[in-house]
């Protein structure tokens, strides 16, 4: 009986051991980042949409998905509230930072400006959509009918957001953050042209009819006015 206790002792000493010197020579776990980060953040337009420069894709203007903030430079309107601290936000989060623009299967890959739809997403997983929503930056946002897979996760920090009165759902906004349109200037800068479209001979003349920044479409883009060719013309 003696002789089997001794072994035993024996056995689960040598196992002890055994444990402790593999625990020195192998080398430590190092836990990956659940997303590969193929981009840099170069440039934030507004609170939901930004300019990356991705290593497959090049540089890539986004539209963030799922989530919607204050207008901030939306040709003829008002700046809405909180849009300069959701602009503050982004810039602080985001700006010069190694990103995943992450798709959604459920959603077009472009907006009707040609904006990629994406998520941002740092290598630890956070997503800026779901953050800016927690910070009281954005509201959860629908297009079109169709939400976007992360949108039970948005919601949830939205309501966290509303229930500590944070961002732009305390004062002095209290979750109105509506922009308004602008009034019409005393002296109209730019000149008709043929075919009913506006004509502005430069990005001044644009800002005082409180038309910029415009979008490939919209009236008075032209790319003389894009100096970077982005799609945007007169942004800065």
């Amino acid at each position: 009986m003696r002789s089997q206790t001794a072994v035993a002792r024996f056995t689960a000493a040598g196992i002890a051991v055994l444990i402790a010197i593999a625990a020195l020579i192998s080398p430590p776990m190092v836990a990956a980042d659940p997303i590969e980060t193929t981009a840099v953040v170069l440039k934030v337009v507004d609170g939901d949409t930004i300019d990356i420069q991705d290593e497959i894709r090049g540089r890539l203007r986004i539209r963030i998905l799922g989530i919607d903030t204050p207008e901030t430079k939306k040709p003829g309107y008002t700046i809405g509230c909180w849009g300069p601290q959701a602009t503050q936000f982004a810039v602080d989060n985001l700006l010069n930072q190694h990103v995943a623009f992450v798709t959604d299967p459920t959603q077009d890959a472009n907006d009707r400006f040609g904006r990629t739809l994406a998520y941002l997403v740092k290598g630890d997983g956070w997503n800026y959509s779901v953050e800016a929503a927690r910070a009281g930056t954005a509201t959860s946002y629908i297009y079109d009918g169709n939400p976007v897979q992360k949108y039970a996760e948005i919601v949830a920090a939205e309501q966290e957001a509303k229930a500590a009165s944070r961002g732009l759902w305390g004062p002095p906004c209290n979750g109105d953050t509506e922009s308004t349109p602008l009034a019409a200037p005393n002296s109209a800068p730019n000149t008709p042209v043929p075919g009913g479209s506006v004509y502005y001979p430069n990005c001044k003349a644009a800002r005082a009819a409180g038309a910029a920044p415009m979008y490939v479409g919209q009236p008075g883009y032209r790319s003389g006015l894009d100096g970077d060719g982005d799609g945007v013309a007169c942004e800065d």
